[in-house]
């Protein structure tokens, strides 16, 4: 499985730290990454979605060196990227934990 990016949705993630302080900047290859991870974990429905219809991935990427989480909707027969950033607190303990 692999996940697409709009350009605007990529744009976001690859700015996380003008926005918020100390975050990491994320690029659309290492959400790939992670995504492919065959260790990753994957709640369908993202229990922390308002809406029900997000996915949360949380997957190990080699280029970027951690753990990160991706938020993601299917689009049809595509996963579709929302968001994404280095995974910390509940989903890096289940992540390492292998824990879904």
């Amino acid at each position: 499985m692999s996940i697409t990016w709009s350009q605007e949705a990529a744009n976001h993630i690859r700015t996380r730290s003008r926005r918020y302080p100390e975050a990491l900047d994320i690029e659309p290859d290492w959400t790939v990454e992670a995504v492919q991870d065959p260790e990753a974990l994957w709640f369908e429905p993202d229990p922390k979605s308002s809406s029900g219809l997000g996915i949360r991935i949380i997957g190990y990427s080699v280029l970027a060196g951690f753990v990160v989480t991706v938020i993601a909707y299917r689009d049809g027969g595509q996963l579709r990227g929302a968001t994404a950033y280095k995974a910390n607190g509940s989903d890096l303990r289940a992540y390492r934990k292998g824990v879904s």
